[in-house]
């Protein structure tokens, strides 16, 4: 092995803290990730302008802990320890990690970062990631996570059961990825149960259910137009609220189609709606977004007493007019290649359950029939 240098540095940050870490050169290569490793986090940091004896105190243990570790570090590669590769793994920040493998990816990625994130306050190494903790996890996103941000209430929502299952699936994909690029000796993302998916009901509206709502008057205009949105183009409420005016476009003759990246997916996507969807978007902008005054609070009461005021009787959600968009689709006689494309679902088999919906759906009603 080449002579190598270690030597302490710091980047400081705008709180007025220099973060130290151990800066090798030339890098090490690790053999067992095959890359090369140039710097090591030290997960301390000095204060920048000490006030006082105590934050001078603070910054001379920083340094003695830095010093103490660039000896051991220095002792093992003139060793030719591999062991110094385990120590990295170790202590390697592995929300860190975790952020970079869900940059670019879709909303529930991120979302499942963001609800580790709380779980583990903030800090998390690989040696964190045990058997034990990833069943705590588990339990937490089952009975403890909330939805944040649906409605300023004292008994925020619990994560539904099946949004449960999807977060800690990325964990456990992401703790996979981690053994498979070394960083985690033992791939226990196999040994940890799935959260067992809960057969969700999808209501949805019927084309008389839905004239009646549409005819009756609502406390906020952009709901309506939200929700007449959703039902012609079948996008979800994420995709509505992100919705902007140069998403919507005109073909060569003239007919509408919403061309965006879809939050769910993250694929790019093209929609076709009619014209009559137009003028639930209000007058045209030149930019921004389509419905700026929607507020998610608006999905709780005053969705509710809408439909209540229709009197409609179904539990009924935002959700349920995209579901009322893949149904008409079915019931006008398309194809289930062509649903699929609109509602842009990743899998044809997501599309197959509306198929089984609207088939269950007629069964009931022919069952009603009869001549007695």
């Amino acid at each position: 092995m080449k002579s190598v240098k270690v030597e302490i540095k710091k980047r400081e940050s705008k709180k007025g803290r220099a973060y130290l870490y151990l800066e090798y050169y030339p890098p090490l290569f690790n053999p067992v990730r095959q890359k090369e490793i140039a710097k090591e986090s030290l997960k301390r940091y000095v204060i920048l302008r000490p006030r006082n004896d105590e934050d001078r105190e603070f910054n001379a243990d920083a340094l003695r802990y830095a010093r103490r570790i660039r000896n051991r570090r220095v002792k093992q590669i003139n060793s030719k320890e591999l062991g110094i590769f385990d120590d990295f793994a170790n202590d390697m920040d592995f929300l860190e990690y975790y952020r970079e493998r869900i940059n670019k990816r879709n909303s529930a990625w991120q979302h499942s970062y963001k609800h580790f994130f709380r779980f583990v306050k903030g800090k998390c190494c690989f040696r964190d990631i045990t058997y034990r903790m990833g069943e705590e996890y588990r339990a937490y996103l089952t009975d403890v996570a909330t939805v944040k941000g649906i409605a300023k209430r004292r008994d925020k929502a619990h994560l539904h059961q099946n949004t449960a299952s999807k977060y800690f699936q990325c964990f456990k994909s992401i703790a996979h990825d981690a053994f498979i690029e070394g960083y985690l000796k033992d791939d226990i993302s196999l040994y940890w149960k799935r959260v067992t998916l809960k057969k969700s009901q999808r209501e949805f509206l019927t084309p008389d259910e839905v004239r009646r709502l549409f005819s009756t008057p609502c406390e906020y205009d952009v709901l309506v137009n939200a929700a007449a949105t959703s039902i012609f183009s079948g996008l979800r409420l994420s995709d509505i609220i992100t919705l902007e005016w140069e998403h919507i476009m005109m073909d060569e003759e003239g007919n509408p189609f919403i061309r965006k990246v879809i939050q769910k997916t993250g694929n790019l996507e093209t929609i076709l709606i009619n014209r009559q969807a137009l003028k639930y978007f209000g007058p045209r902008r030149a930019s921004g977004l389509v419905f700026k005054e929607f507020r998610r609070s608006m999905l709780i009461k005053p969705l509710r007493d809408w439909v209540k005021a229709a009197g409609i009787e179904k539990n009924i959600t935002f959700y349920s007019f995209r579901h009322t968009c893949a149904t008409m689709l079915i019931t006008s006689g398309a194809d289930i290649n062509t649903v699929s494309r609109h509602m842009t679902h990743s899998s044809i088999l997501t599309t197959q359950q509306y198929f089984h919906l609207v088939n269950s759906k007629a069964r009931e009603a022919a069952d009603l029939i009869s001549l007695e």
